[in-house]
């Protein structure tokens, strides 16, 4: 989110032990790590799922540390022994050898030694399924940066505890850092026999050691004639592993300067699509059509494709109906662009940056639609949070490129600062901070149902939402009264207008639902993001005297607790007695007096939107559609928008008045919710009764209207239900 930095405390870890700093004298042996270690890994043969998600260690905040920037070249290599518990070892660094299988949790745990013969358990986390170290195997060399030595729980156990997945390196075997001992020299004699073992391990699906095997290869090459199809088959299995940034440069690499160059234009084509970089992508497709003049099915397809991404892109025309009937929870990934032109990014006078207008825009168009930066391809609200963390840092450690967007958004205050070298390459890898990742994805990302259209049906489960990354989103400052509302389809974020924006005018989002006291919202900014919210509706209520909000706070507490054990709709509902009704008409005017009229005369009143909705309910069940009017243009009113000159008696309401005004109107300090479409539902319904039929068709009308806001495109508003 585009907030202001400002300073927030966070504690630094307690030390777990009175051994936090000293090399500890008592260490399991040898012989008992290699005997715990096995029965792990028989635990885990028994035990493991297949193809099951392996668990995530989610970063603590607060026990935060940077990772290293440096090169391990740089570093003073130490021995195993000289590791103190609890410590960062800066400046120093550990080379080993992988002397077991793995055991795999939400790490890969290894029993590793070095060259002067000490051995210790070694923990990597945070390494995807495209690397090699997320199950490093036995007989590898290793280099690990700045280690960090913990106290694995149990008396005389420790390791060593990698976080972040740039903090570990794995070697060539024939680099010349690696010590003697170690050094096992080339595995393989000849490139031929690493491209072969390459394309073996290729057709066994382990693409890591694919992409490790073809690497070796192309290092014992020197004419670029014989590595061009080795830079082939690596590109294409980087294309697998979703390392578009690493295809895209082989598949360039692979070029000879012949009509045959086709197919790495092709392969570029791919890689740039799955970085959305449609505009590129179309280039390559038409730089292959051009050297392949026949064509092929495959980049014909693919070009047409690129052509739809890029027209989106361009134009914002979107089948958003087809989009919704594509999705399922195991699918939510949309095949589109995003269409950002209407927006700007520029320096903002409220927090940090922001979105800003690039045009007038109108209640209701469309302000720009955004496909996820990044966001699971799987609707799992259980796994949402871990799921999205384990995917950022994943892909900014496949596709580097993606730093300059990431790493760019708000983390939130960490206990140090940050170097500037995070997403930089430092030994062939990027610098990835997981705890900058954490800090972004905490600030930045969306909770989002997999539709939000079928988030308004009552029959839906809305408390169950994913999660994603939108960073064009991010950028966006909130406002309780925001001039834009969002709305989800899959991994696609639609943004539209709730009321006519001028050119050039700062863009606003609601970060969360807003609560109904002002002291009680912004203490939820505060803790959450680190601001104030100087809206138009948190600066005019700040205008309310502290006796008036303890009051109201007071009276809307009483007010509910009624209701809530009085439902007017809904199960337990009944007819409600005339007597209850009066009860609670009574209370609201109580609390609706308690609402300065030099403070709130312009502004919602978001204490009466509760008890308002119920009376409507409880009229509407009594059929009683002149007070149906009444409370459902009240609730309109408390959430800002202006009804006046409306009189509530139907009788004596102009007939020319057209609800859909509430949206035009520039600069209200009004709040668009899905409640505003229900209460012109009502009216529609009660005016209908009345027999206003005019006025019901143009309440019918607004109510759709204002729908597409809320769902992003669909104006089926009978999908509210009754």
């Amino acid at each position: 989110m585009a907030v202001s930095a400002k300073p927030k405390t966070i504690s630094s870890a307690p030390q777990k032990n009175s051994l936090a700093g000293t090399i500890p004298t008592k260490k399991l042996t040898k012989e008992q790590l290699f005997k715990i270690h096995a029965e792990h890994i028989k635990q885990q043969n028994a035990t493991q799922t297949p193809n099951g998600p392996r668990p995530v260690k989610q970063p603590n905040l607060a026990e935060a540390y940077p990772a290293s920037t440096k090169s391990i070249r740089d570093l003073e290599i130490i021995p195993l022994s000289d590791l103190s518990v609890e410590t960062h070892h800066r400046g120093k660094g550990l080379i080993v050898k992988v002397v077991s299988p793995p055991y795999l949790g939400a790490g890969a745990v290894s029993i590793v030694e070095d060259h002067w013969g000490n051995v210790d358990k070694l923990a990597i986390y945070n390494q995807g399924d495209s690397a090699i170290l997320s199950g490093v195997p036995e007989g590898c060399i290793v280099a690990i940066k700045e280690p960090y030595y913990v106290q694995n729980g149990a008396d005389n156990d420790f390791m060593i505890c990698v976080d972040h997945p740039s903090d570990v390196i794995l070697l060539r075997f024939i680099d010349s850092i690696i010590p003697e001992p170690l050094r096992l020299g080339p595995l393989l004699k000849s490139a031929g026999e690493w491209t072969t073992a390459g394309d073996q391990a290729f057709l066994q699906r382990d693409f890591p050691t694919a992409v490790f095997c073809y690497t070796e290869a192309l290092e014992g090459l020197e004419d670029h004639s014989a590595k061009a199809p080795v830079y082939t088959k690596r590109a294409g299995v980087n294309l697998l592993l979703g390392r578009y940034d690493a295809a895209k440069a082989d598949a360039l690499a692979s070029r000879i300067g012949a009509s045959t160059d086709w197919k790495a234009y092709y392969n570029a084509g791919r890689a740039a699509y799955g970085l959305c970089e449609y505009a590129t992508s179309k280039s390559y497709f038409e730089e292959a059509l051009k050297l392949n003049d026949k064509g092929t099915a495959n980049v014909q397809k693919e070009y047409e494709r690129v052509l739809a991404r890029v027209e989106e892109e361009e134009t914002g025309n979107y089948d958003f109906a087809a989009m919704h009937a594509s999705l399922s929870p195991t699918s939510v990934h949309i095949d589109a662009g995003s269409f950002l032109r209407n927006t700007r990014v520029a320096d903002s006078g409220f927090h940090g940056r922001g979105l800003f207008a690039t045009r007038p825009l109108k209640a209701g168009d469309l302000v720009y639609v955004e496909k996820a930066t990044l966001m699971p391809n799987q609707y799992d609200p259980a796994r949402a949070s871990a799921a999205l963390y384990s995917l950022m840092v994943r892909q900014l450690c496949d596709n580097p490129s993606l730093a300059d967007t990431m790493l760019k958004l708000y983390p939130g205050q960490l206990p140090y600062d940050l170097t500037g070298a995070e997403g930089s390459m430092v030994d062939g890898v990027p610098v990835v901070d997981v705890f900058v990742v954490e800090g972004i994805r905490t600030k930045n990302c969306f909770s989002s149902p997999l539709s939000t259209y079928d988030d308004t049906k009552p029959t839906y489960n809305s408390v169950c939402m994913a999660k994603g990354l939108w960073a064009h989103s991010s950028l966006m400052n909130h406002s309780c009264v925001p001039n834009t509302m969002r709305s989800f389809v899959g991994d696609m974020l639609i943004c539209r207008a709730t009321r006519d924006v001028q050119e050039g005018e700062e863009l606003f989002q609601q970060y969360v639902p807003v609560k109904t006291l002002v002291d009680v919202r912004n203490k939820e900014f505060e803790e959450g993001w680190g601001f104030e919210c100087r809206c138009g509706l948190c600066e005019g209520e700040r205008k309310s005297s502290e006796e008036r909000l303890k009051k109201r706070k007071e009276a809307m507490l009483a007010l509910e607790k009624f209701l809530d054990k009085k439902p007017s709709t809904g199960k337990g509902a009944t007819i409600v007695p005339d007597a209850t009704i009066r009860t609670v008409d009574k209370m609201m005017r109580q609390l609706e007096d308690l609402h300065e009229t030099e403070v709130y005369e312009s502004l919602p009143r978001l204490t009466l939107v509760y008890p308002c909705n119920w009376l409507v309910d409880a009229y509407r069940a009594k059929k009683q559609w002149a007070k149906v009017v009444k409370y459902s243009l009240k609730v309109l009113r408390n959430f800002g928008f202006n009804t006046a000159p409306r009189d509530e008696d139907p009788a004596k309401l102009t007939a020319d008045w057209d609800p859909r005004e509430i949206y035009t109107r520039s600069g209200e300090v009004s709040l668009m919710a899905v409640h505003v479409v229900a209460s012109l539902r009502r009216l529609a319904e009660a005016y209908a009764a009345l027999g206003h039929k005019e006025l019901a068709e143009r309440c019918g009308e607004a109510a759709k209207f204002g729908y597409t806001m809320v769902t992003g495109f669909s104006e089926d508003v009978d999908a509210l239900g009754q």
